[in-house]
């Protein structure tokens, strides 16, 4: 797999995030939103995020 310095901290962070909510998938949510919410507030940021549709539904 091709690697750079960039992905290798992306992987670290990830990792420090699965190992802190247990390998639990909300608990794993919940830290990563925390770590967003801090990065936006640090760096005067607002992320936007797209609201899906529900599994199943046809989209039109």
């Amino acid at each position: 797999m091709i690697t750079n310095d960039l992905l290798e901290a992306k992987y670290r962070a990830q990792r420090a995030l699965a190992a802190q909510g247990g390998d639990d998938l909300r608990a794993y949510a919940r830290n990563l939103r925390r770590v967003v919410r801090d990065a936006e507030h640090k760096y005067g940021l607002k992320f936007r995020y797209r609201r899906t549709s529900k599994i199943g539904k046809p989209q039109t």
